[in-house]
């Protein structure tokens, strides 16, 4: 079964995109850090992995090099999701491999659309 990696230490904030996507069709997967992410992709191959990037302990930009460099999940989609949304941060996003930047607060359709063109669910 495809599903979404939701990754985001903010409690909130996980279980705020978990729900929207829920409630679209989507099944999700919530993970509080980088290293319990990169666990259950390896372990589950997401379908899209929408990646917190200020993170304590490994952040989300590391983790994205990990899942780049990982053969079994370097052709994972990665989306950048953040509130730090300056030029440099879009940037670097993009040079760690991340495939879109989704900037917080996070718009419901947007995100929806991002969902629906990664997991390919119409």
């Amino acid at each position: 079964m495809s599903f979404i990696l939701i990754v985001d230490d903010n409690f909130d904030n996980r279980h705020i995109i978990g729900q929207m996507l829920s409630f679209s069709g989507f099944a999700v997967e919530l993970a509080s850090d980088a290293q319990t992410a990169l666990d259950i992709a390896r372990q589950r191959r997401p379908s899209l992995i929408l990646m917190d990037l200020s993170m304590p302990g490994l952040d989300g930009w590391t983790a994205t090099e990990y899942v780049k460099r990982d053969p079994h999940l370097y052709d994972v989609p990665v989306v950048a999701v953040s509130g730090h949304v300056t030029r440099n941060d879009i940037e670097r996003a993009k040079r760690v491999g991340c495939s879109e930047f989704l900037p917080k607060p996070i718009d419901y359709e947007h995100l929806i659309k991002i969902a629906q063109r990664y997991t390919r669910k119409q």
